[in-house]
């Protein structure tokens, strides 16, 4: 297929970042209310819904060539649409900072941007390199992530969002096995770990909640944490791995945790 011909739709954030990141925004023709970034550009995008209440006529008016997926972004429920669209679905679920490599790899082949695709892949190494020299120099710190309340919900080893915080030696913990197991008793499970880690997205969680937590279970390791960091796969894993050095350096500065290892 010629470049010229690639109509776009992304329907998962990191996708959408990703398609800017290896200059494809021209040939974006839709996204999702939740495709926010890069600001400033995506906005002229027009948005086809929801990730799960995708508009179908506005998705056929779309006249996609390929629409954008992740099994866990949208869940079967897109494949009919993109089917009788006549669109080519192009699925992606990284489990591991690693695994972006073929990512990239893959957009590069599928939409002519191998050099792209190349560049990115070295800056990646190169922020995989810092996230093992700080694994490599500091100790490890255990955690509880949550991602929902409501019930309280935390991720499993298994998940891209514990791979991410354990490449910069950060250990997810979760009381149950599962992918995203619930968390009956929060006390309980906060108090085997080093940190409660609250993050930001797909729940909104803010600094309120820490300090809640905090008076409610009587401890001061409880912290925000950025959810694009840890779960924004594609392009923005570059900026995820620093982002999350620089949280294990925030973390090991309160009194509440070990102190740092020095090189």
């Amino acid at each position: 297929m010629s470049v010229s011909r690639f109509r776009i739709v992304s329907l998962v954030p990191s996708l959408t970042d990703l398609c800017f990141a290896m200059n494809l925004g021209e040939f974006l023709v839709g996204r999702t209310d939740f495709c926010i970034a890069p600001a400033g550009r995506v906005e002229a995008v027009p948005s086809m819904g929801g990730p799960k209440s995708i508009d179908a006529a506005r998705l056929t008016a779309a006249r996609p060539s390929h629409v954008l997926i992740s099994p866990e972004e949208n869940g079967r429920e897109a494949l009919p649409l993109i089917a009788a669209c006549g669109a080519e679905a192009v699925s992606v679920h990284p489990l591991t900072p690693a695994d972006n490599h073929a990512l990239f790899a893959r957009f590069g082949e599928l939409f002519d941007r191998r050099e792209e695709a190349a560049m990115l892949s070295a800056r990646l190494d190169a922020a995989a390199a810092r996230a093992a020299r700080c694994r490599a120099k500091t100790p490890e710190l255990t955690a509880l992530p949550l991602v929902w309340t409501d019930p309280w919900i935390t991720v499993g080893s298994g998940t891209y969002v514990a791979a991410m915080l354990a490449a910069a030696g950060i250990r997810a913990v979760p009381p149950e096995e599962g992918l995203y197991p619930r968390i009956a008793d929060l006390p309980r499970a906060a108090a085997s770990v080093d940190w409660l880690l609250l993050t930001s997205e797909p729940y909104p969680f803010a600094e309120e909640h820490v300090a809640a937590l905090r008076a409610e279970l009587g401890r001061s390791t409880v912290a925000l944490i950025p959810g694009e960091a840890v779960a924004w796969y594609g392009s923005h894993v570059i900026a995820g791995l620093d982002d999350l050095i620089a949280v294990k350096q925030r973390l090991l500065d309160n009194p509440g945790t070990p102190p740092q290892i020095q090189p």
